[in-house]
């Protein structure tokens, strides 16, 4: 998928060690409007993470399913130091 592709290329040009691993997508109705559901499995920094995106567009969801992933791994690359600092 050429989006996909760009937006990995640009996150792994800014320093993201990141690795698509699966990529699902399906609608959650039947009719022409209805929402797309995006899931990819990807290694961020070393992290196998989910990502999931809804959206109109399934370009758009697969972006945000991405973006929830590399979210996911932001946020526990910051916890885990900040509960190593707490013992």
């Amino acid at each position: 998928n050429g989006p996909i592709a760009a937006f990995l290329s640009v996150l792994s040009d800014r320093g993201v060690a990141i690795r698509l691993f699966d990529y699902v997508e399906h609608t959650l109705g039947a009719s022409g409007d209805a929402q797309a559901a995006a899931y990819v499995e990807l290694e961020v920094n070393g992290r196998t993470l989910w990502g999931v995106g809804i959206d109109g567009d399934i370009s758009t969801a697969s972006l945000k399913a991405i973006v929830s992933a590399v979210n996911r791994a932001l946020r526990f690359e910051t916890l885990v130091p900040a509960l190593a600092s707490a013992r």
